[in-house]
């Protein structure tokens, strides 16, 4: 038994040491926008720096950005942002909220990192959505890709999610 404790130990230890030596803390950067004109159409990948990804999402407005410093792997992103307002209507409650899981798979040679985990369209005077966003690949802007991928597009609300990976601030 004390052997078989040992050699357990000594595996671990070699698990922890590799991917240890493999990962890295990222910034993951998420950005949620909505349509305010009907005919614009949301790019699945937008590609170079971040004011031209600004400048590409011209046909909608930004509800939220994000820049989550000093993810590593197994992280889980909270992302809250809503507005309870009362009116004449009533309590009015609208915005998004997210939680989501970072994952780097990551190697000393090559990186990979995913997004995912459910999100929360809140507008209580419409229909609240429950976006679930599998996991996704993201970018790595410091290995050369400026680019945001789209994570989720709910057309009803015109409502896309967007995502990439970087070291830098």
């Amino acid at each position: 038994m004390k052997k078989a404790l040992m050699v357990f130990g000594v595996v671990m230890c070699g698990m922890v040491a590799s991917q240890a030596s493999a990962a890295e803390v990222r910034n993951i950067n998420f950005a949620v926008f909505q349509k305010v004109d009907s005919a614009f159409e949301f790019d699945p990948i937008v590609t170079g720096r971040f004011s031209d990804f600004i400048q590409t999402m011209n046909g909608a407005q930004v509800l939220l950005l994000s820049h989550t410093r000093g993810s590593v792997d197994g992280d889980v992103i909270n992302i809250q942002q809503d507005v309870l307002r009362d009116s004449s209507d009533g309590l009015n409650d609208m915005g998004i909220n997210c939680n989501m899981t970072f994952r780097d798979h990551s190697t000393n040679n090559n990186t990979a990192f995913e997004l995912g985990g459910l999100c929360r369209i809140i507008d209580s005077l419409n229909k609240n959505v429950n976006a679930v966003i599998p996991m996704a690949s993201l970018p790595d802007t410091e290995q050369g890709v400026e680019a945001w991928v789209e994570l989720y597009e709910d057309k009803a609300s015109g409502t896309a999610f967007y995502a990439n990976v970087g070291t830098g601030d």
